[in-house]
């Protein structure tokens, strides 16, 4: 593995390939045991479990963001949506867009005086 004569703060380095190689451990036994690669890998190597979980997760690639989970923001989603479908060849259908996007600007400003007076 890697350099064992590190000393001082800094831990051990390893190399794309070793942590590759160390990942795949933990897949296969996972696979074979169903749980338990972590350990036995943290085990094996003498790598932490945190420091493999990482390692792991690295490997997956960019990470998901959740959806907030607010009722309003869902509505307003929608609605905008909706005002996104609808189509500005004409300036009649211009305007009717730029009136329900002022409408909503407006309701959103009596929402946000109102947040700011209870604070």
């Amino acid at each position: 593995m890697a350099d064992k004569s590190a000393t001082g703060k800094q831990g051990k380095r390893y190399s794309v390939e070793e942590k590759a190689e160390i990942v795949s451990f933990i897949e296969a036994f996972d696979a074979k045991n169903k749980r338990g690669g972590m350990k036995a890998a943290s085990d094996k190597y003498g790598v932490s479990v945190v420091t493999l979980s990482n390692w792991k997760k690295k490997g997956k690639g960019p990470k998901k963001r959740r959806a907030k989970a607010k009722k309003v923001s869902a509505k307003r989603t929608v609605k905008t949506a909706a005002l996104a479908k609808v189509v500005t060849d004409s300036p009649e259908a211009i305007l009717t867009r730029l009136q329900a996007i002022r409408s909503e600007i407006h309701k959103l400003e009596k929402e946000y005086d109102g947040l700011k007076k209870k604070l």
